[in-house]
């Protein structure tokens, strides 16, 4: 396994610096990050008046020998773990793994400057070739040929980023592959869907829940090309106004829910909303906590499997929507974490070499993004203002409204 990179804490000083001052952003964010800021400080605030009058109930929860599986079903407590930690360089996770290649150090070191711009340590998950897994070691009865071996590689690889949640007795992780892209201001938008899952989850008001993003949840999925339009009635937390979704229309995925997501609001071409999964396609960004990762092992390893991983993700997400088992599985809509598409202005290939590859007019990076660190890597080095995507899409931030958040129970069926 490779040593952890640490990225450099001058280098997101400087993105938000730089990025978070640009008056088109800061009209529309400034509001709602103003609201956070202060129900940080007051959970802060509550946990010190915790401490300072029941001492022994804090030194019970901080000092508890109870394994994550166990200490995640507790009531809620007020802990350290509160939404401030998102900022911090694991993003309010245990860790986060990066599933690379060993022999793509081309890959490692691109992904080397997107976790140095924006602050993340991580962890590498060595790649697994499926070439080199004895069929007795394969969860289900995959055809013979090379779709075989690649779909059981990369099940391996993710099974294996899961097992070292439980191998490390990690609260959780977020796991990602090393093509992933995400936006410049990706803590704050974590910031805002962490409100989203305390909600979706029902986290206590009073109490601070021991993830930042809530208790309770085995899987986010934080980065897809599809996902199922949710079971009716449904909760949802809305984010309206977002400057960082592109508009419908101009985003790709296989298929979208928004149509139901999204039906009774007038202006809904820059929403983003957080709701339960009912099932997607694509994994390129996902937390699983304690208990998920175990979950994950069972019915992705133990039991008998026959699919690529992300199906099976969308299955476990999809059977917790209707209660069929217990996997509570929350997602973004749009994603907030998507696959580069192009690299160093030319076209992305996983086996061509450099000069094999067709060239590509315009930046790399992610199509579904705005502000994408890929797209933005000259422009955040050099310590220029991020770049938004241009022509109607500007426009349409431009004459955006006020950012706006707030969240549906859906208790009545639409």
């Amino acid at each position: 396994m490779y040593p952890r990179t640490i990225g450099m804490y001058t280098g997101f000083d400087r993105m938000n610096t730089v990025f978070m001052t640009k008056a088109q952003r800061h009209k529309k964010m400034i509001k709602p990050l103003l609201v956070v800021a202060l129900c940080a400080i007051l959970a802060l605030f509550l946990g010190l008046q915790r401490d300072r009058l029941f001492p022994s109930s804090s030194l019970q929860s901080s000092s508890s020998n109870s394994s994550p599986s166990t200490s995640s079903k507790l009531a809620h407590v007020l802990s350290q773990n509160s939404i401030q930690a998102i900022h911090n360089n694991t993003l309010g996770f245990g860790d986060v793994y990066f599933i690379h290649m060993p022999d793509r150090t081309d890959k490692l070191d691109s992904l080397r400057l997107l976790t140095s711009i924006t602050n993340i340590s991580y962890t590498i998950i060595p790649g697994v070739d499926g070439k080199g897994i004895p069929h007795v070691a394969w969860p289900g009865f995959y055809k013979e040929g090379e779709r075989a071996t690649s779909i059981t590689g990369c099940w391996r690889a993710h099974i294996n980023a899961a097992a070292s949640i439980l191998d490390n007795n990690l609260s959780s992780a977020l796991i990602l592959e090393d093509d992933a892209d995400w936006d410049v201001s990706l803590k704050n938008q974590l910031t805002q869907f962490a409100l989203g899952t305390r909600h979706i989850l029902d986290a206590p008001t009073s109490s601070e829940p021991l993830s930042p993003y809530g208790d309770g949840w085995d899987m986010l999925w934080l980065g897809h090309c599809a996902q199922n339009k949710p079971t009716k009635p449904f909760s949802r937390f809305i984010i309206a106004n977002d400057t960082t979704v592109r508009p419908a229309g101009h985003r790709w995925h296989l298929w979208n829910p928004e149509p139901t997501l999204t039906y009774d609001l007038p202006h809904n071409r820059t929403t983003r909303v957080v709701y339960r999964s009912a099932g997607g396609m694509c994994s390129y960004a996902y937390a699983l906590s304690y208990t998920g990762a175990q979950k994950l092992l069972y019915y992705l390893s133990y039991s008998h499997f026959n699919d690529p991983v992300d199906v099976g993700h969308s299955r476990l997400c999809k059977r917790g929507s209707k209660g069929e088992i217990d996997f509570s599985c929350v997602v973004p809509y749009p994603g907030l974490v998507y696959t580069a598409s192009v690299q160093n202005d030319i076209e992305y290939h996983p086996d061509k070499p450099r000069k094999d590859r067709v060239k590509k007019k315009g930046a790399p990076g992610a199509r579904n993004l705005v502000f994408g660190v890929r797209a933005n890597m000259k422009n955040i080095i050099e310590g220029k203002e991020a770049e938004g995507r241009g022509g109607e899409e500007e426009k349409i931030r431009e004459e955006m409204g006020e950012m706006g958040m707030w969240f549906d129970e859906g208790k009545t069926e639409l």
